[in-house]
């Protein structure tokens, strides 16, 4: 059988190719990280002591990895060794760990996140924490992390035992960001206080060179992106609140079960927002919004159907989730609503499973919906056709009510964000489009939430400096 690699192999990989580039003092060679994935005790003191990764798991893996072809990934790692190291570890020796290592780096970020969720004052804020939260790899997604040598001990027992209360009192350095950010429009709300100042010693550390988080993304060529994604004080905020982003077109295509929102930011073309299910083959769930962009081997984050709904309720686009609801309900007498979005619910489809004779009943309305969302771009005669040929599936590990039910699922919900963000759907502004396009990318690229109305930005959750590498 062949080697399935995991998140936690290339991550430990990297992690070595950094504590062995650091010891040749010298680009590394794709024999150097081969031979030591093949034989760890090969290893001499001077990496293995700097290289925070559970050798016990990654000994067997690296071997059985290597055994059924690891090129691409010995081959990113060490181009990406190569050009980080000499750019940003400027003091001497660093302890390179993979991420799980450093518990307090994202823990305490958590335990700030959960007591804003328990003690915001600003109501808005408080349903934010609730519905949206804001995962730790979305805070800060490194997946390494590198810190000087002589202060590891101190910096990680400074993480652990990070105090707000004595940097930071009554939320001063709030007030004194918001009194320089308002002539940019930009509100950072008071219950953020301590996480800002929890970022601020992150970049800190990070502009020290003292502790740096480096988020990987797959390298394809020596030639290696390197991006500071810099979050400090309302740097962070001003970019965000002057980037410009215009949807250019949305793609209903009858061939696939996804929809595709292309988009321009700051007249750069490529980027794109996935709308697809990325649940396992034999379930059936809500799907996500994955932003990408072309020409790239990484995914850039993704976006749950309750974050979208949220955003585009702050953003003035209610309007435009009532007008689908309205739609469903000229089609269907009794339809369940969503309890924790405003799209359809899954479940109406897991439903469709054990009763085919609803199905084909309630087929040809969710084709008239398809058709709807998509103005005509995905006819209901084409919708028909193919879930019918589904459904004469007779073979493999799930049923043909079941991919039937599941194309539709797809369909209609992936349609729904499309419809919000499309430009020939007149129920709300272009400006408003945009507004909501640009929460969503700032939230899936790890950008922190900030919810634009208007000419306004107002941010709930903000996300820390790291370094983003590959991609």
């Amino acid at each position: 059988m062949a080697f399935t690699a995991r998140t936690d192999h290339k991550e430990s990989l990297q992690t070595l190719a950094f504590a062995l580039r650091q010891d040749k003092r010298s680009d590394l060679e794709f024999t150097d990280l081969e031979q030591v994935m093949g034989d760890i005790n090969l290893l001499p003191n001077s990496v293995k002591s700097r290289c925070m990764i559970d050798y016990q798991k990654m000994r067997p893996a690296f071997n059985n990895w290597l055994e059924s072809g690891a090129k691409d990934w010995i081959d990113s790692s060490v181009w990406i060794a190569n050009s980080t190291y000499p750019t940003y570890c400027k003091k001497g020796n660093y302890n390179f760990y993979r991420q799980d290592f450093v518990p307090p780096f994202k823990g305490t970020y958590k335990e700030i996140k959960d007591r804003i969720k328990q003690n915001a004052k600003n109501s808005v804020m408080k349903k934010m924490y609730k519905v949206v939260g804001m995962s730790e790899d979305k805070w800060n997604p490194a997946d390494i992390i590198a810190i000087e040598e002589n202060r590891s001990n101190n910096i990680i027992s400074l993480l652990k035992n990070f105090d707000a209360t004595k940097v930071s009192k009554e939320s001063k350095e709030i007030q004194k960001q918001n009194k320089s950010l308002k002539d940019s429009n930009v509100i950072l709300l008071e219950d953020l206080d301590e996480m800002y100042e929890y970022n601020q010693l992150i970049d800190k550390l990070f502009k020290d060179s003292d502790c740096m988080g480096i988020s990987l993304k797959k390298a394809t060529s020596s030639s290696v992106n390197m991006d500071v994604i810099d979050h400090k004080a309302d740097k962070g905020l001003k970019k965000a609140l002057s980037m410009k982003v215009d949807i250019t077109s949305v793609e209903y295509s009858s061939k696939n079960q996804k929809c595709i929102v292309n988009f321009t930011v700051a007249g750069e073309k490529g980027h794109y927002l996935d709308i697809r299910g990325f649940e396992t083959t034999t379930k059936i769930a809500d799907i996500q919004v994955q932003l990408s962009k072309q020409g790239s081997s990484a995914a850039h984050g993704k976006i749950t159907l309750p974050v979208v709904t949220l955003i585009a309720k702050l953003s003035k686009g209610r309007i435009a989730l009532s007008k689908l609801n309205s739609k469903k309900r000229t089609l269907f007498k009794s339809l369940k609503p969503s309890s924790i979005h405003g799209f359809t619910d899954w479940k109406n489809f897991d439903v469709y499973v054990k009763n085919s004779v609803q199905f084909i009943k309630d087929l040809p309305k969710w084709a008239e919906y398809i058709e709807w969302l998509s103005k005509n771009r995905h006819e209901s005669v084409v919708v028909i056709k193919h879930v019918k040929s589904l459904l004469k599936k007779k073979t493999g590990r799930t049923t043909g009510i079941f991919d039937a039910a599941k194309y539709l699922k797809h369909k209609v919900q992936s349609y729904e964000v499309g419809h919000l963000l499309d430009t020939q759907q007149d129920q709300i502004k272009e400006d408003i489009k945009e507004n909501i396009i640009k929460s969503m990318i700032s939230y899936a690229g790890s950008k922190g939430m900030m919810v634009f109305n208007d000419d306004k930005a107002t941010a709930y959750m903000v996300s820390s400096t790291y370094l983003k590498v590959g991609g």
